[in-house]
């Protein structure tokens, strides 16, 4: 059986103003920080084999407080990035809307395709981030396994793995720093946890 713990990583600056926070490399707000040790807190009895993050700093910024006394290290994938935003990286929706309102009407009309000026679609993004968590998984040693990532990739991975489907892509809710679990037993998935915070998981 693989276990695969997935965590978002903690707040930012750009998550906290709601601006779109896709490949932009930004840190941990202060916030952020307290939910990372928060959670490091919560799962520092979990045993893990191998953790793997994004290369974005609040990934590996969220990483780091977990790996605290642990032997195991981190390693950086780079298929586990934020979709990208493209020129609207920064930008609100609000922002969007007013000042593009072409582009604003496209993605309601079809989120899934529509793609950001110089960045990717959601469909891109899926299949990039579903393509390599295949590859780990079947080729995988370990037997626990964590993923730092970020909510859309997270939420891609779960749609993918629980049901195929990219659009179940929004039906899984990924807040910062909490934990989903899904096991694998003989390539069937089961979702576990979904969504946790570590203030419920410290009282399991």
């Amino acid at each position: 059986m693989i276990r695969l713990y997935l965590v978002r990583h903690g707040e930012t600056e750009f998550n906290y103003h709601k601006n779109l926070c896709g490949w932009s490399d930004v840190s941990l707000n202060g916030k952020g920080r307290l939910q990372a040790q928060r959670l490091a807190s919560a799962i520092k009895d979990l045993e893990l084999d191998i953790i793997y993050t994004s290369d974005l700093k609040r990934t590996k910024e969220t990483a780091e407080y977990i790996l605290k006394d642990r032997s195991c290290s981190f390693i950086e994938l780079d298929f586990l990035r934020e979709m990208h935003f493209g020129d609207f990286e920064g930008h609100t929706m609000v922002e969007i809307e007013t000042k593009y309102p072409e582009d604003f009407a496209k993605i309601r009309e079809d989120s899934i395709n529509y793609c950001f000026p110089s960045g990717e679609s959601m469909d891109q993004m899926h299949k990039r981030v579903t393509k390599g968590i295949d590859d780990l998984l079947n080729k995988s040693k370990e037997k626990n396994i964590l993923l730092v990532a970020h909510s859309g990739v997270i939420r891609s991975t779960i749609a993918h793995l629980l049901t195929g489907d990219i659009k179940k892509h929004w039906n899984f809710k990924i807040n910062h720093c909490t934990l989903s679990v899904i096991e694998r037993v003989e390539g069937f998935n089961i979702l576990t946890k979904l969504n946790e915070e570590p203030y419920n998981y410290l009282n399991k």
